[in-house]
């Protein structure tokens, strides 16, 4: 699924968050989002969902097909900043969530969540408490359960900012070796994260590059 940002332009109470922007996120590659704090990283992610409507301009959403569609907010996988897990359930029960939202079986759901959670290295915390587990599981938790949904699109809001330097190059690795599951842009100004990223779109002062 390819994105085209196009034109487009975004305030809240008078302040111009991006505006003219135009960039696109190519179909099954992994794409940093790259800015400083305040640039309007997440907010472009959120109008790219469909969750924050813009003022002007527009955003497809391309298929393959040749239709474009508007954005989908049903087809997104979102992974916040931490991990939005539920601390007192298993790191399968939080994965669960994902799937039996998209209305499978509880038996299909726990093949998928078993499955994602083998795929993201976590397969040995299946039944721990969420609580218990360090911010780079936590973290690979929320990957797992975004495969779990199986939706085209995965956006990651920032996924590092919890942790170390480890970690963050660990979750690196995982999202590079993810991206033929879906197309993938991560929000961040982590330098790791933004090497091993396949393309680059950067906010300045509202105004994109692409490298």
């Amino acid at each position: 699924m390819q994105i085209d940002v196009v034109d487009s332009r975004l305030s809240f109470d008078g302040r111009v968050i991006f505006d003219s922007f135009t960039a696109s996120f190519p179909t099954g590659r992994v794409t940093a989002l790259v800015g400083p704090s305040g640039s309007g990283k997440s907010s472009l992610l959120s109008a790219m969902a469909g969750f924050q409507k813009l003022d002007s301009g527009a955003i497809h959403w391309s298929p393959g097909d040749g239709s474009r569609t508007p954005p989908v907010p049903t087809s997104v996988s979102w992974i916040p900043q931490g991990s939005n897990a539920i601390g007192i359930r298993t790191a399968l029960d939080n994965v669960l969530i994902g799937p039996l939202a998209e209305g499978k079986s509880l038996a299909q759901a726990v093949e998928t969540s078993v499955s994602a959670l083998w795929e993201v290295g976590l397969e040995h915390a299946a039944h721990r408490r969420a609580r218990t587990l360090s911010g780079g599981e936590l973290q690979r938790m929320c990957f797992a359960r975004a495969l779990a949904s199986d939706k085209p699109l995965i956006f990651a809001d920032e996924p590092s900012s919890s942790l170390d330097a480890d970690n963050t190059e660990r979750l690196a690795e995982l999202i590079h070796a993810l991206r033929a599951r879906a197309t993938i842009v991560v929000a961040t100004h982590d330098p790791l994260l933004i090497s091993a990223a396949e393309y680059q779109v950067h906010m300045r002062s509202g105004h994109p590059l692409a490298a």
